[in-house]
């Protein structure tokens, strides 16, 4: 009798063995193969099993966020815009979710969508430093200066040795009209990163702009020096040479950055230099 059940027990056992064998990877086992496949960049393959493992499992929030996220890497961007979609409707409170999709938005020119989403991350995360300078450049790019000030001065407050936060910053004051302020902040920039030659550059023609040519002439040395390939730093410091009745000095400056086909130089050339 002992036998006959455990040949019973053995045989229960093998169907559901069976079974298992017949069901296949479950939903999870696809998403932890997609997720391999994701980290080793192969974003064709994870996408595909994110894919199956969603078709098995339509309520698995976090497969639509990874796979959304191939689909960016892979320039799908409508694609990463509908699983983003689904992902927010399961997890509204996700600010990772809002972000990826605002960079999505700014892929495909939808600049405002961008500011709307990345708003909503602010309002979760208001620490969310990559959310906070990607919406100050969007603004940058819009022309909304103010807005953009206002969100590289707070990005600052959390990260005040970010010279990328001081460079962006110094570019807005220049152009709402605040030089000075500008100046402060490429000041800033070069005592935290001595080698960023456009920090000197664009330094240099705030100087230029005041009339303080000695500067000028100092900032775009600077740069040329750092980069001597630069066309930018031997226009620019030809220029200001011109202005002090340097010609000579001019003209071998614009020489110099017309090697580097720059097409301002090349003009200069042929209007001063002949």
């Amino acid at each position: 009798m002992k036998i006959a059940l455990n040949i019973l027990a053995l045989g229960i056992i093998s169907a559901l063995l069976t079974a298992f064998s017949l069901r296949g990877p479950s939903a999870e086992d696809y998403f932890e193969s997609g997720k391999q496949k994701f980290n080793s960049k192969d974003y064709s393959g994870a996408i595909a099993d994110f894919t199956i493992a969603i078709k098995q499992k339509p309520d698995f929030a976090i497969v639509y966020f990874k796979r959304g996220s191939a689909f960016y890497l892979t320039m799908d961007f409508d694609k990463a815009v509908d699983d983003f979609n689904i992902y927010l409707t399961y997890k509204p409170e996700d600010e990772n979710g809002y972000y990826n999709r605002a960079m999505c938005w700014k892929n495909i020119n939808e600049l405002n969508r961008a500011i709307d989403d990345l708003d909503k991350v602010t309002r979760i995360d208001p620490y969310y430093t990559l959310a906070i300078m990607k919406r100050a450049n969007i603004f940058y790019e819009l022309g909304k200066y103010d807005s953009a000030l206002k969100d590289f001065t707070w990005y600052l407050t959390i990260k005040p040795e970010s010279e990328k936060g001081y460079f962006n910053r110094a570019n807005t004051y220049k152009r709402l009209g605040r030089p000075n302020e500008s100046i402060a902040d490429y000041n800033k920039v070069i005592e935290l990163k001595p080698e960023w030659e456009e920090a000197y550059i664009n330094r240099g023609s705030l100087y230029a702009d005041m009339n303080m040519n000695k500067e000028a002439i100092n900032d775009f040395s600077k740069a040329i020096q750092i980069k001597p390939d630069d066309a930018d730093a031997w226009f620019n410091r030809g220029v200001v040479y011109n202005n002090m009745q340097e010609h000579n000095l001019a003209c071998r400056d614009w020489k110099e950055a017309s090697k580097y086909s720059h097409k301002e130089a090349i003009a200069y050339l042929l209007k001063y230099c002949k």
